[in-house]
């Protein structure tokens, strides 16, 4: 049974530096040192945490507009993010706020817009979240 597996970002020379920006954030926040995976289920989690209607609004906004590009960045992390990412992909179909299918990739682009303006409160609950599922090995 695989426990990890890689997942393609497709980012712009601004989303690049955003979800360095992110990565940054959240480990400054967990004070540990987390790997890039780490940050995209964080991202994911908040994404999962939201109102339908406001992961459509997210989807069509110039800041996660801005993050998408021709540039394919691959992270690792627990294969649980694939369940995370249907079932935000699910609620959001379901709910009628986007009449297509979404790429995988927007909805990575679409967290990371919400990790970008969310709150450190939410940002550290979302990583609390996130170290249930993914193991994080501490600092000593």
């Amino acid at each position: 049974m695989r426990t990890s597996r890689t997942y393609k970002l497709q980012l712009s020379g601004q989303g690049i530096d955003q979800f360095l920006a992110c990565h940054c954030r959240v480990a400054r926040l967990a004070k540990e040192f987390i790997p890039y995976g780490m940050t995209l289920y964080v991202a994911m989690s908040l994404l999962d945490a939201s109102d339908p209607a406001d992961i459509a609004a997210e989807l069509e906004s110039p800041v996660c507009n801005a993050l998408g590009g021709s540039s394919n960045r691959f992270v690792g992390t627990t294969s649980h993010l694939v369940d995370l990412v249907e079932q935000v992909g699910a609620r959001l179909a379901d709910s009628g706020h986007c009449g297509r299918s979404i790429a995988t990739w927007r909805l990575y682009n679409a967290g990371l817009s919400l990790l970008l303006s969310s709150e450190d409160g939410e940002v550290q609950a979302a990583y609390r979240r996130a170290a249930r599922t993914i193991p994080v090995r501490r600092s000593r």
